[in-house]
């Protein structure tokens, strides 16, 4: 269950914090793996986070690539995007979690949409 813990909460604020300071042209594809690497440690071992984690672990092959597909990664960021959506409404979602997520939903579409 994402936010049941500190390392999750912490990366949350992280991804926030990086895409609120209007950085957004300028995050290099070396700082979405190391994001991606953060959000892989921190959800490591939920398994009700599989499909989340794969749509990391696909980004962060994306971005890795010698010729990153941008249609693929906008695609990835919309899952992302949903899947925080989804977590944001989840019954057992709660407090400012709730809003910290539906902000990531956001920036992640915006994100995918300048690209």
């Amino acid at each position: 269950m994402l936010g049941s813990n500190i390392l999750e909460d912490r990366m949350l604020e992280d991804t926030l914090g990086l895409f609120r300071d209007g950085n957004q042209a300028g995050v290099s594809p070396a700082q979405g793996v190391m994001l991606i690497d953060g959000w892989l440690q921190a959800l490591h071992g939920d398994p009700n986070l599989d499909q989340l984690q794969e749509y990391l672990n696909e980004l962060r092959t994306e971005l890795q690539a010698a010729q990153p597909n941008g249609r693929h990664i906008r695609q990835l960021l919309s899952n992302l995007a949903d899947q925080a959506e989804q977590g944001a409404k989840a019954p057992t979602s709660e407090g400012t979690w709730t809003g910290k997520l539906m902000s990531l939903s956001k920036v992640l579409r915006n994100f995918s949409e300048k690209l």
